[in-house]
């Protein structure tokens, strides 16, 4: 305590009490499916590929797993096949990461902060043919032959 001075240990308390008990009222709010769109910037985008295939981008806030992405992939991959997923091809798994430096302090240096603001996954989706795929019906060419 600095002599004189009593209230400022108290508000330095006082002031970590505060900030502790706050802490608990901020909750990750959890990633809502749907595209990504001016008012939604988490969720899935992609684009059909000259080969057949689909790229499929799913992005989600820093705090997602591996596991909650893939989720997203698999079940944007279902949607665009209806005739069911023949492979899909993950090319790229990226968190992006904001870093904010803190100011050197006499005597030593500052220690700057580093947070996950987003993570991304990246990858390609193949369809099963579908049966219009598949060319003639055998069995009206097996009746033709008898």
């Amino acid at each position: 305590m600095i002599p004189g001075r009593p209230h400022t240990l108290l508000g330095s308390a006082s002031a970590v009490a505060a900030a502790l008990l706050l802490q608990g009222c901020v909750t990750a709010t959890p990633a809502v499916y749907g595209p990504i769109g001016p008012e939604a910037p988490y969720g899935y985008k992609d684009r059909p590929n000259a080969d057949g295939g689909y790229t499929v981008l799913v992005v989600m806030a820093g705090y997602a797993t591996a596991a909650e992405l893939r989720v997203f992939f698999d079940r944007r991959a279902a949607e665009l096949c209806p005739t069911g997923v023949d492979r899909t091809n993950i090319f790229r798994v990226q968190a992006n990461e904001y870093y904010a430096d803190a100011p050197y302090v006499y005597g030593s240096a500052g220690v700057g902060s580093r947070a996950r603001v987003g993570v991304e996954l990246e990858g390609y989706v193949y369809c099963k043919p579908g049966p219009e795929s598949a060319g003639p019906s055998t069995a009206a060419d097996g009746a033709a032959a008898d």
